[in-house]
């Protein structure tokens, strides 16, 4: 009779822990709902939020455009100016005969001479 009672003891264990472990999966599967429903929630928002994300984006994308296309022009502008300058310089030293050289070498020689 003692082996009974101790086989009953063990059943009624086995069915408060079944027991016990079926609370646990149910407010598992109730946080898990709660879950499903802010993901759900979170995807809506994002899928909202999408279109103007994508707008602000070709706006910055029209914006970093539209300065690299200034860079490019100020570039070429600061070329243009270079050349110019530099033509001008030599049309100078043409028309007033390469004076500035010819002084530079003269005195070299004299120096040579010297």
């Amino acid at each position: 009779m003692v082996w009974q009672v101790g086989v009953l003891l063990v059943g009624i264990g086995f069915l408060l822990l079944s027991i016990f472990a079926s609370f646990i999966l149910l407010n598992m599967t109730r946080s898990l709902r709660t879950i499903e429903a802010i993901l759900t929630l979170t995807l809506d928002e994002a899928r909202l939020a999408l279109p103007e994300l994508r707008h602000s984006l070709q706006q910055i994308d029209d914006m970093v455009s539209g300065v690299n296309d200034k860079f490019t022009a100020a570039d070429r502008a600061m070329n243009a100016t270079g050349a110019a300058i530099t033509g001008w310089r030599d049309r100078v030293r043409d028309a007033l005969g390469g004076i500035g050289r010819r002084r530079r070498s003269s005195a070299g020689q004299h120096r040579e001479e010297a």
